[in-house]
């Protein structure tokens, strides 16, 4: 006689990523081919990123990041490229509760789309002419902190008012 035993249901925090997407993307070279060809060395880079959450039903989001990234020649205000992306995903937490939802939202699925975000930004910058663009790596805990004390400091000036 067999006996099968079934799996003890896992009672910790999850995070599942049910699908992962380019909600938009954008590549721009305003000044190519000058800027292909005609010498203008490393650009100056510059990266913008935000992350949003919305609500789909009880315990599943759409989670985004949307980076923005200008390359301009550098020294002046010429642009070499534009990219500008949002990735996005929608995931389901369990047995999170409402007080690490809005943590668990901000950091812990940007730092998992991450990785493909900026493989898709590397592969633009590549098809644009461009030698690959690799970001650094992004600490979004630093990123949620100062929006949380944005947020607190806002909240306290609107309270004195």
């Amino acid at each position: 006689m067999t006996q099968t035993t079934a799996a003890p249901e896992a009672t910790g925090p999850s995070i599942a990523i049910i699908a992962q997407y380019i909600k938009d993307l954008s590549f721009e070279n305003p000044n190519a081919p000058e800027s292909l060809i005609g010498g203008w060395g490393q650009p100056d880079t510059n990266v913008q990123i935000s992350m949003r959450h919305q609500p789909l039903r009880d315990d599943a989001f759409e989670c985004a990041v949307h980076l923005r990234l200008e390359a301009k020649k550098k020294g002046e205000s010429k642009v070499c490229f534009i990219v500008d992306l949002t990735y996005a995903a929608v995931v389901v937490l369990k047995n999170i509760g409402p007080d690490q939802q809005q943590a668990a939202l901000m950091v812990e699925v940007p730092k998992l789309l991450f990785p493909f975000a900026r493989e898709i930004i590397a592969s633009a910058t590549q098809k644009g002419g461009y030698p690959p663009l690799f970001l650094a790596p992004i600490h979004f805990e630093t990123i949620y902190m100062n929006e949380m004390k944005r947020l607190q400091a806002e909240k306290s000036k609107v309270a004195s008012a």
